[in-house]
């Protein structure tokens, strides 16, 4: 994840990694535990491992989503500024041509012109 992204994805983003871990974490000490314990509560421990394998997907899916949305944005972004460093060139184009026929003599007529011709 870059620099350049909003608080709240950031939040989010790691929030997902937050849940994902532990998600991971709860897997791990159910398929860790021993036999006889599984057996008690097997039913029991099968929903909710199911239950937590769904949610993890569920995340998974999300996090997916949201890194191609911040992809879609950075190129977004990418297009955005090369729009910009255009807008910028042309604006110093035009300052430079209008300083170069406001210069010398031939500005110098076409501004008396100007003031003579809106009197």
């Amino acid at each position: 994840m870059g620099a350049e992204e909003p608080p709240e994805d950031r939040r989010r983003f790691e929030e997902l990694l937050r849940v994902n871990a532990e998600l991971s974490a709860e897997i791990r000490l159910l398929a860790s535990e021993s036999p006889g314990a599984l057996q008690v509560g097997q039913a029991t421990a099968a929903r909710r491992l199911a239950k937590l394998l769904a949610e993890r997907d569920s995340l998974v899916a999300e996090r997916d989503s949201l890194v191609a949305e911040l992809d879609s944005t950075r190129a977004e972004l990418s297009h955005v500024r090369a729009d910009r460093a255009g807008l910028e060139r042309q604006s110093q184009e035009l300052a430079a041509e209008v300083a170069r026929l406001s210069g010398g003599v031939a500005g110098f007529l076409r501004r008396l012109r100007g003031r003579l011709l809106s009197r």
